[in-house]
């Protein structure tokens, strides 16, 4: 059974990515709080290829951005290895965000880790499983 290896995000037991808390809410290795449920789910980019990889990408609003963030409120995750399991789109979803331009279509609801390879994201819209043996958290500018 293979377990993850993380780049990017704090080495300690209480602020890194367990299987408790997932890659939902944790620190980055440079010390700044990244809690998802105040991002919005804005890419998602899958390339099949040798290895394949899988890219998501986050975007703080103004209001919910940390302070240690606020130049740099953008959150990609790099995942590699990638072997997708479930991607599920929700049409009540996408008709929601049709009807009210104001419902942010990408939030995230969940985004847990087993503690092996096994990643589950829940946003507004979609639901995604898959196995990954590497991932890579960035932050950057918009």
């Amino acid at each position: 059974m293979s377990v993850t290896e993380f780049a990017g995000v704090s080495k300690d037991k209480d602020h890194g990515i367990t299987s408790r808390g997932g890659p939902y809410e944790f620190w980055t290795e440079d010390g700044a709080h990244v809690y998802l449920h105040d991002t919005d789910f804005r890419r998602l980019t899958y390339r099949p290829g040798r290895p394949p990889t899988l890219e998501l990408e986050f975007v703080y609003d103004p209001q919910w951005t940390p302070p240690e963030l606020s130049k740099t409120p953008v959150v990609v995750f790099r995942f590699e290895d990638v072997r997708l399991v479930e991607w599920i789109e929700d049409q009540e979803g996408h008709d929601c965000v049709a009807a009210n331009p104001e419902v942010p279509p990408g939030q995230v609801g969940q985004f847990d880790w087993d503690g092996t390879d096994m990643f589950t994201l829940d946003t507004f819209i979609l639901r995604l499983l898959f196995h990954a043996s590497r991932a890579a958290v960035t932050v950057h500018a918009k």
